[in-house]
């Protein structure tokens, strides 16, 4: 194997590591976000007003 080839695996193996990590941390993200918002559309008119309304005092 000559230093070109070893070169060339070395280089996609990082790259493959970047873009998994780039995707896990988007999907991280954006699967927190759906839960938040699951979250929120599971309580009642009243906790929300009464939530927003401890926020503002």
């Amino acid at each position: 194997m000559d230093t070109t080839a070893l070169f060339i695996i070395v280089a996609s193996g990082v790259l493959a590591f970047i873009v998994a990590r780039a995707l896990g941390t988007r999907f991280r993200a954006r699967r927190a976000a759906w839960q938040a918002q699951q979250q929120l559309a599971g309580q009642s008119r009243q906790v929300r007003r009464a939530q927003a309304r401890k926020k503002r005092n």
